[in-house]
């Protein structure tokens, strides 16, 4: 008698990766509990980024570290210091931005119930995992602002498939705080949103004007001269070395097969290729559904976060909207299953530091076994990073079999064999 197994079912699968990276979450709750009682908290260089300027110039050395964003940016955070002191003002961001994930969620849960039909798990699964992965997790315990910013270009995703121009406004203004999600504007173009497209151009501009006539043009220099530039750290790949840091970028991986290779020559490599890889899947990939559009968006973030340089792994978070979406509708099951895998890696943001401290409480020689293993492979690339290479993996096995259902691969064929 043959037995059903639950991994066999499209749904059964999701559900199942989807609790796992709860469980992730989880765990990293209990990580901090163990390890970390006093993490590292980033909100007072926004506290007091914000409480130095209202006294004068943008101060990107705050004497609590470097404020890496824009001058515009700096006025989000005004409410903070002009109503509460440090402490509280920490506690109510971070209960804030719990609230903004979970209402994130909400909105996906829902989004997505519009397109398939999904019981009380499904949507309590999508809120979780939204709301309670590392991401969001490490996000509200430190005190930063990566989930607020995932949650702006998310919805405004949303509000894109319901042609609302919204969408394209939420999308400048989260491009004011971190730039790069500015060329997410090659995916307004591809699916010819006109409206939102010169709604984020006018926001975008707006703000830029308005932080221009606040702190002066002197400020907008000094952010590329001293905190743009901060953000750029391939340098430390020098050598082959990779140290436990956050940036995420394929440069770590090419420093350690090519050590003597300077890192920096690395950039307009890696740019050329996201890019050309990304132009692949917006010419095999139609704009016609969900499913086209979800693949399109993916490849964009995917591909944007390999571009910069200055990608860290919490910008991992950005990819939960068209992914979420593609797990439960995406209509080629073998691509379903590498963006469960990719999915899988991504919730498990584990460095060699954080390893060491775990499988050091099993004891030192369980500890050494550990690391001879995860030594080499947490060296080479983050556990993100890996995730991220499987998703895109999955992104252009789809654009490849939709190219051929759509005739379009036929059609390049036949263009070259002319030429």
């Amino acid at each position: 008698m043959k037995v059903h197994s639950p991994l066999n079912d499209q749904r059964q699968r999701t559900r199942v990766i989807l609790t796992m990276g709860i469980i992730g979450g989880l765990l990293t709750i209990m990580f901090y509990l163990m390890f970390r009682p006093s993490p590292n908290i980033t909100f007072d260089v926004f506290y007091y980024a914000a409480k130095q300027s209202m006294a004068g110039d943008v101060t990107y050395n705050t004497g609590y570290g470097l404020w890496t964003y824009t001058p515009a940016a700096v006025l989000y955070f005004y409410p903070y210091p002009i109503l509460f002191e440090f402490e509280t003002a920490l506690f109510i961001h971070q209960i804030l931005s719990g609230l903004v994930a979970i209402v994130y969620g909400v909105f996906l849960a829902r989004f997505i119930s519009r397109q398939v039909t999904l019981n009380v798990i499904d949507k309590a699964l999508i809120i979780a995992f939204v709301s309670m992965t590392v991401y969001p997790v490490v996000n509200v315990v430190g005190g930063q602002f990566n989930g607020i910013f995932a949650a702006m270009l998310g919805v405004g995703w949303i509000l894109l498939e319901y042609d609302n121009e919204g969408g394209g406004v939420l999308w400048a203004l989260a491009s004011i705080v971190k730039g790069f999600p500015a060329f997410w504007g090659a995916y307004l173009l591809r699916i010819r949103q006109w409206r939102a497209t010169v709604a984020a151009i006018a926001t975008g501009m707006g703000i830029t004007l308005t932080g221009v006539v606040v702190f002066g043009v002197d400020a907008y220099v000094r952010f590329f001269t001293t905190a743009g530039s901060s953000r750029l750290r391939v340098s430390r790949f020098a050598g082959g070395v990779s140290p436990d840091n956050e940036a995420l970028t394929p440069i770590r991986g090419l420093a350690q097969l090519f050590p003597t290779v300077d890192p920096v020559a690395w950039i307009p490599v890696v740019a050329v290729v996201a890019i050309c890889l990304t132009l692949v899947v917006y010419t095999l990939v139609p704009s016609d559904t969900l499913n086209d559009r979800a693949t399109l968006l993916l490849a964009t973030i995917i591909g944007v976060t390999f571009l910069m340089p200055t990608s860290q792994d919490m910008d991992v978070y950005l990819v939960y909207a068209p992914l979420l979406v593609l797990l439960y509708i995406e209509r080629y099951e073998t691509v379903q299953k590498v963006y469960l895998i990719g999915t899988l890696l991504i919730s498990y943001n584990v460095g060699r530091g954080e390893l060491r401290s775990v499988s050091s409480v099993f004891g030192e020689s369980v500890s050494t076994s550990v690391m001879v293993i995860a030594e080499p492979v947490l060296s080479f690339a983050q556990v993100p990073m890996y995730g991220l290479i499987c998703l895109y993996t999955g992104v252009l096995v789809s654009a490849w079999i939709r190219g051929q259902e759509t005739g379009r691969i036929e059609r390049i064929q036949s263009v070259l064999r002319i030429q």
